[in-house]
């Protein structure tokens, strides 16, 4: 009795073999768990998947979990934290910020109007507040649906953070939902907030919001570190400088400058990522949304924030880049013909609907799905119906994706009109590999 239990903690022990943890803490875990299962045989109490996770649990959540490892779902057993630890599983910076303890469970719901929200749990630093909630409808048959999500403080001044949310659909089978927060540098955050929810339900407004207050625990809070590098770095001609790394128990940010003397617009990394001397990777995150033009760029990366290697690089093959003259696609929206466009062919098409220009890229989009234009402006340089929507479409059965921008003859000079490219599927490759400690 208990020899398959001791074999499969002598498994796991071998799973962590990889992982950014030391051998030593693996195996006092390890044999913590064997003794436990010992002295099961004597008290006959808990069953041994309890006592397996008790041994687990002093390693950790992990930071290289995969899905389907058996390992992931002992983690998402601790009480109250079921659900947080099932969502973040991919995440490895926040699988570590659970296992030192630094996700701040709320568990606070409020009702109002058929309709109940529940703030699960927070984490906060520095860059970033990350809320996880979810809400539900009391009475399944009606569909309800969250209008505006505010973050206020208790005097009721809503906080005007730029926002990111996942999953971006919402749907009320109360299902846990992430939005994160972006703080502007050096500025901290109250220690009273609220987070206020704004629904419709069946289609009809509701007038009241839904406001649920919560408390920072400035103890669960940890200073950023950071690496200041300063490091050049060329790919086939076209400059960089990774100028400094910050780490936050939320997210890595890299703080990247390019050469304004290159001769490609380079839009961004297919696989940077920080690796330590073991192979263990956090790799790209995606929060970077749509770009604004600034100096530095940064690229934000899952967070090892506390993992504590020996060595630390930042390393990529891969860049997306394009040559400066082809980055103004220019069409004739009359004849519906490219008059230019990147060297390689793969826009191929436009032609109008309704209110818009449909822009065809051939290229899979199961393995590039990025939003390349927003707006087109006219031979006067105005910008055509801004403020209107933009979006794409695609199928994973067709080799292409077919962008949409807004187009209104009536308010467009006359002549061909040019769209921006904001990023595109080419790339300049190198090895690069960067020391950071």
């Amino acid at each position: 009795m208990f020899e398959k239990e001791e074999r499969e903690l002598e498994r796991s022990g071998e799973a962590f073999n990889h992982l950014s943890i030391s051998d030593d803490l693996a195996n006092r875990a390890i044999l913590e768990g064997m003794s436990r299962a010992k002295d099961l045989k004597k008290k006959n109490h808990l069953p041994i998947k309890t006592l397996l996770a008790a041994s687990i649990i002093i390693i950790g959540f992990i930071s290289s979990i995969n899905v389907s490892d058996p390992m992931a779902d002992y983690f998402s057993t601790i009480p109250g934290m079921e659900k947080v630890i099932e969502f973040v599983r991919y995440d490895k910076g926040l699988l570590a910020a659970a296992e030192n303890d630094y996700i701040q469970k709320v568990g606070v719901s409020k009702t109002y109007g058929g309709i109940e929200v529940k703030l699960d749990s927070i984490v906060h630093d520095e860059n970033s507040l990350i809320v996880f909630y979810e809400f539900q409808a009391l009475d399944e048959a009606d569909k309800i649906f969250p209008e505006n999500i505010m973050l206020i403080d208790k005097e009721g001044q809503e906080l005007h953070y730029m926002s990111y949310q996942h999953p971006n659909s919402q749907t009320n089978d109360d299902s846990l939902i992430e939005r994160r927060y972006t703080l502007p540098e050096n500025e901290s955050l109250p220690k009273d907030l609220i987070l206020s929810f704004q629904f419709s339900k069946n289609g009809v407004l509701i007038d009241k919001t839904i406001d649920v207050p919560f408390t920072l625990n400035k103890e669960k809070f940890a200073s950023k570190k950071t690496f200041q590098l300063n490091k050049t770095v060329e790919v086939e001609n076209q400059k960089m400088t990774i100028k400094k790394i910050e780490l936050f128990p939320t997210k890595t940010a890299v703080h990247i400058t390019y050469n304004p003397e290159n001769t490609k617009k380079i839009f961004g990394f297919t696989d940077l990522q920080l690796v330590d001397e073991n192979g263990v990777a956090w790799g790209m995150m995606n929060l970077d949304g749509l770009p604004d033009g600034k100096e530095p760029t940064i690229i934000y990366l899952e967070s090892n924030y506390f993992s504590n290697p020996k060595k630390l690089f930042l390393q990529f093959n891969s860049l997306r880049a394009l040559d400066k003259d082809d980055i103004w696609v220019e069409v004739d929206p009359i004849k519906e013909i490219i008059l230019k466009g990147p060297k390689d062919g793969k826009i191929s098409e436009v032609y109008r609907r309704k209110d818009e220009l449909a822009i065809k890229l051939e290229i899979n989009p199961n393995k590039y799905n990025t939003q390349i234009f927003m707006y087109a402006v006219d031979s006067n340089g105005d910008t055509i119906a801004f403020g209107k929507s933009f979006g794409a479409g695609m199928s994973p059965v067709n080799n292409y994706i077919t962008y949409y921008i807004p187009y209104l003859p009536e308010e467009a000079a006359p002549g061909p009109i040019k769209v921006e490219l904001l990023d595109y599927p080419t790339t300049i490759q190198e090895n690069v590999k960067i020391e950071i400690k």
